[in-house]
């Protein structure tokens, strides 16, 4: 194959380390990652959740670029699945366990009860807190100060305690799910054993876990195995060689030696092909992947594929690719984001332009946040001339991590635009931020 090179923003040497995932812009805890593949794997496996639980609302996720082996809901009932979790399951049933969890977690309004408890501590505090001051003003007894504090370490007592509840709670709530799907928890009880001695080696000692807001980990393996009443295992084999692809992926794209030695092929050499691309050998790491694209029927391989070529600069062959895998996945939004970043624009007729522009609406809409699509229509309406669009966008670029009371009279400025397609955009972003 001959290859037509085309340099994205510096050095091929450069772009390499720069090989990753497609990110958002903005995220309140880290990176957030972008991937087609992985996020329809995770709904279809939360659409197994919510129907044996018979949950009548939909259950938002999203993936954060951490190592830390985490998931957690935050106080937008949104599930934060860090990519290091990913990494350390062992197979699709940890995953499955761990989002159950965090379902039981939104399903028994565990982060509104947590909020309402966090602000009767502060109250209940902030008084203590008054009162010790006047007092002590008055009779100049140090006795106060120390009532104050054991006052305190009490109320943090209560939280502890309220939280580890709720980590019971939603225990029981994913045992429970694991029961109805007739699935084992053993895969579970590692992930929670792996978690506990890499705590262990970070000095996270017993007596540590004794004020942590969840429980020992010998006492939550211990629940799962008094609670599981399943006699059978229903072990999807067609979920978990997905879920290996997508392990073997997110491996690759870490630095954790550790699990890729553990993977079984072909998942490790797609982990390795991965990794040597990151390194700087491009020929190697296509002549692994050429190799288990013939072998496998996961069109999804072709994705990493243009993923390493567009990172060393061949941008053409990597969009063919792309628009490959969107043949098969129509839907594919990181595919559509790659082709539409990918865009050159120096030689488009103004006509031209303003088609991509009314094109790819929808795309920016649902993707605001992120950086590339931003400056992509920055540079489409400088093309265009659309003035109040480059006004907007240059402020949104410039400001996006503004406190949303700041952001809210800052962004008024720019709602009196007679523009439609502007204002929807406007719209959007305000009532998200």
């Amino acid at each position: 194959m001959k290859m037509k090179k085309k340099l994205v923003g510096g050095l091929k040497k450069i772009l390499v380390f720069f090989l990753f995932f497609i990110f958002y812009f903005k995220s309140g805890y880290s990176s957030q990652i972008l991937d087609y593949e992985t996020d329809e794997f995770i709904n279809q496996i939360l659409q197994d959740i919510i129907k044996v639980n018979k949950i009548n609302k939909k259950i938002k996720f999203k993936i954060n670029n951490s190592n830390e082996i985490n998931a957690f809901v935050d106080i937008n009932n949104i599930i934060n699945i860090n990519s290091g979790l990913i990494v350390y399951c062992s197979d699709y049933v940890a995953l499955l366990s761990v989002l159950a969890h965090e379902v039981g977690h939104i399903h028994l309004n565990h982060i509104t009860h947590r909020k309402e408890k966090i602000e009767n501590i502060k109250k209940y505090n902030t008084l203590g807190l008054l009162s010790v001051v006047a007092g002590s003003t008055i009779t100049q007894n140090p006795q106060l100060f120390q009532g104050n504090i054991l006052a305190s370490a009490a109320l943090s007592n209560q939280y502890i305690v309220f939280s580890k509840d709720q980590e019971i709670e939603a225990d029981l709530y994913a045992i429970k799910t694991l029961n109805l799907l007739q699935t084992n928890s053993k895969s579970i009880q590692l992930l929670l054993e792996t978690i506990e001695q890499k705590l262990l080696n970070k000095g996270f000692s017993k007596d540590k876990q004794r004020v942590s807001t969840h429980p020992y980990f010998e006492d939550r393996i211990l629940l799962i195995q008094n609670f599981e009443d399943n006699k059978e295992n229903i072990f999807n084999e067609s979920y978990n060689e997905r879920f290996n692809y997508i392990k073997a992926k997110f491996t690759g794209y870490s630095d954790n030696v550790e699990v890729l030695n553990e993977l079984n092929e072909p998942f490790k050499t797609y982990a390795e092909s991965i990794k040597i691309a990151r390194n700087g050998n491009l020929k190697m790491s296509l002549k692994k992947l050429n190799d288990i694209i013939k072998k496998s029927k996961n069109n999804f391989l072709l994705e990493t594929k243009a993923d390493i070529l567009f990172s060393y600069g061949y941008t053409e062959e990597a969009t063919k690719f792309y628009k490959k895998n969107l043949e098969k996945y129509p839907l594919n939004y990181y595919a559509q984001i790659r082709i539409f970043e990918n865009i050159e624009t120096n030689n488009l007729s103004k006509n031209d332009t303003e088609i991509i522009f009314q094109n790819n609406k929808d795309l920016l809409y649902k993707f605001y946040n992120n950086k590339n699509i931003l400056l992509k229509y920055f540079e489409l309406a400088q093309k265009l001339n659309k003035k109040e669009w480059l006004q907007f966008l240059n402020f949104f670029l410039s400001n996006n991590d503004l406190e949303k009371e700041v952001f809210d009279i800052e962004i008024k400025n720019f709602k009196s635009t007679k523009d439609s397609d502007l204002l929807k955009l406007i719209n959007i972003i305000q009532n998200v931020n």
